[in-house]
């Protein structure tokens, strides 16, 4: 399902080059837009990302909520993907977003999280679903 729908993903990165491939992977050819803003890595983070995006920034992180704020104001299109960089999205997961922003009716949805120690997904004790709002209208 490679449709390249009018949404921006957004991802904040800091020395993330164990796993920032297979986030943008995971998107790559699906969203319109993917936005990555590095928070001076000094690893391979930011060499990774440029075979994704040219829509790269260099932010020092002061505040979280100002800097994702921050980071969101980039984004062309009126739909926003938060994602972290450790997270991808599936094939279902995907299918469900293209049908979520044709809703003229909702401005946000959370989406249920895994939480995972290691290898394992932890589902019980309050873990799962772990939802946060995640996908939204930038305005």
């Amino acid at each position: 399902m490679e449709e390249n729908i009018p949404l921006s993903v957004v991802v904040l990165t800091k020395n993330e080059q164990a796993c920032i491939a297979e986030c943008l992977d995971s998107v790559k050819g699906w969203a319109a837009e993917i936005i990555v803003v590095d928070d001076e890595s000094s690893d391979q983070t930011l060499e990774i990302v440029r075979r994704y995006t040219d829509k790269v920034f260099t932010k020092k992180m002061d505040v979280e909520g100002r800097h994702r704020n921050w980071a969101y104001a980039q984004a062309n299109n009126t739909w926003v993907l938060s994602l972290d960089a450790d997270e991808k999205v599936t094939p279902e997961l995907k299918k469900e977003i293209a049908c979520a922003i044709q809703q003229v009716n909702f401005a946000a949805f959370s989406i249920p999280l895994r939480n995972y120690i290691s290898n394992y997904w932890v589902k019980y004790g309050g873990w799962y679903p772990a939802s946060k709002v995640r996908l939204f209208k930038k305005d």
